[in-house]
């Protein structure tokens, strides 16, 4: 048991690590190819869009495969393969195109891997903690490497942290052989019925998704705001980089306590207090607080990201029958990250224009309480 819980801490911290290696600095790479802020811009977002149809694609498949590990196994191998070839492509529509599709592929990961560590019964706190220590290793160690190298170093990185994955999965596939052929039959007769309809009829896991539009987003955008927030307020750059540091550390922590304290809250009181936390957060962010405050309440992040990230998945896992999860669990990334974060990014961009980053975080506030709201006027905070 120790040796699997391990393999899968393993599969979090270099599947995470890829994404660390990679998205941070994938705007100053195409920036020294000599492309412009909006071909960046539009490159970016086309990844993101391209992520919504993955995660409800592959969920799919995934959900009525008998070979799922197999199936991620396949993904993630043709997510490093891509990338391998953005390294040779200078040409804007070309590279466009080809980061597009390696989206398609890389955005059904994260799904399919909390699915993964769901459906083995894994402790999925203390797991999934390990993929924020994973992305913040990818961050400085690019960050390292892009200096002594240049930054093109990023593309290698990403494909042979996505590789040791795969090899990780396999390891994991040898030590369950005996198991999954036991029990292949039955798991794949009930895959056959899953549907997106019968999730659809799922009225508590669509009001769920529906409030998580409304809070995930913002958490994702914040990383790119809160740099335009911190020197409005008065703060260098080389704080900006201090404050992420400490604000992605303390979701590690709160990411291993969240099941303790589910255990002693419930699961759907901490989920609607992690979203509180967030709404007072944002707002308080909106009266441009100084920088030192600011690093001074890093931990705020993980208050609200260390919980919902978890307890998030968790909750699902609660509402929908075991061969659902796959499919649900990408539904959820589909709509409540990938989807929510591309409409937050593009009204904060339009906010930051007239009203600076005051502004963008008083419009997160704003759309973290309709979250809020919902999510009591659904009920969904009532021990289930």
């Amino acid at each position: 048991m120790k040796k699997t819980y391990y393999a899968y801490v393993s599969l979090y911290i270099f599947s995470y690590a890829a994404l660390g290696f990679l998205l941070p600095l994938i705007g100053q790479y195409l920036a020294q190819l000599g492309f412009s802020g909006m071909q960046i811009g539009t490159i970016t977002a086309t990844g993101t869009a391209a992520a919504i149809i993955s995660a409800a694609f592959w969920g799919k498949i995934y959900s009525g495969s008998s070979n799922k590990h197999g199936l991620l196994v396949k993904i993630l191998l043709c997510a490093a393969t891509v990338c391998i070839a953005l390294l040779f492509i200078k040409r804007y529509v070309l590279f466009l195109l080809t980061f597009a599709l390696m989206y398609f592929f890389q955005g059904a990961v994260m799904g399919l891997v909390d699915s993964m560590t769901l459906e083995a019964n894994q402790p999925f706190g203390a797991v999934r903690k390990w993929g924020a220590v994973g992305f913040a290793l990818g961050v400085y160690i690019s960050g390292k490497l892009a200096e002594i190298v240049n930054l093109s170093i990023i593309f290698p990185l990403y494909s042979i942290s996505f590789v040791i994955s795969v090899i990780i999965i396999i390891g994991i596939i040898k030590k369950n052989q005996n198991t999954q052929r036991a029990n292949a039959d039955a798991s794949y007769e009930e895959s056959q019925n899953v549907s997106y309809k019968q999730l659809l009829n799922n009225k508590p896991f669509m009001q769920l998704v529906i409030c998580s539009f409304f809070i995930c987003g913002t958490n994702v955008a914040n990383n790119t705001y809160f740099g335009f927030l911190y020197t409005e307020a008065g703060g260098s750059i080389a704080g900006i980089g201090i404050t992420f540091l400490l604000m992605v550390g303390s979701e590690v922590p709160f990411m291993a306590w969240s099941e303790k304290l589910s255990a002693r809250f419930s699961l759907e009181k901490m989920v609607l207090i992690a979203m509180c936390i967030s709404v007072l957060r944002f707002l308080w962010y909106s009266t441009c607080p100084p920088p030192a405050l600011l690093i001074a309440t890093f931990f705020l992040q993980g208050m609200v990201n260390g919980i919902v990230l978890v307890e998030y998945v968790r909750y699902i896992s609660k509402l929908v029958p075991v061969e659902y999860i796959g499919l649900a669990v990408s539904i959820y990334y589909a709509i409540g990250s990938n989807c929510s974060t591309i409409v937050c990014q593009l009204i904060g961009g339009i906010i930051l224009d007239s009203y600076g980053g005051v502004g963008v975080y008083l419009f997160f506030s704003l759309f973290n309480i309709t979250g809020v709201i919902l999510y009591v006027l659904f009920g969904l905070e009532k021990k289930r």
